[in-house]
């Protein structure tokens, strides 16, 4: 991404405030995976996805808490690569969207957003 916006393909900075969203005991599962082992998964997690907690892992209010201090440190336009997760967590605190609207918040692969507070616009 930064050969292609022309900037110097070293660099960069990791950002541990900005990692997905943790699964705790899911990740790695495959969908059918967890379904086994908690098959009202789906519902549970529609019901409220903003403070769903699968087990040993984060809500979105949790990302949200941790994406927003990491905004808070911001002290000029930057550019991240993140996953969707976190995405939608920026994207309801910067009141894009409601916390219930932002969890289902479509981020896509391969697409560039420039997010501002009340503010998105998508680049494919």
């Amino acid at each position: 991404m930064r050969v292609t916006l022309g900037i110097a393909p070293a660099g960069y900075a990791i950002e541990p405030r900005l990692t997905e969203i943790s699964f705790g005991e899911w990740e790695g599962l495959t969908y059918a995976e967890v379904m086994q082992r908690d098959p009202d998964v789906v519902a549970k997690r529609e019901a409220d996805k903003w403070e769903f907690l699968p087990p040993g892992g984060e809500n979105y209010r949790q990302v949200a808490l941790r994406v927003g201090a990491w905004y808070a440190s911001l002290e000029r336009d930057t550019v991240v690569c993140a996953h969707g997760g976190t995405g939608r967590a920026l994207v309801a605190l910067l009141g894009i969207a409601a916390p219930e609207e932002a969890v289902h918040h479509s981020i896509d692969q391969g697409v560039v957003y420039a997010l501002a507070p009340g503010s998105l616009t998508r680049y494919a």
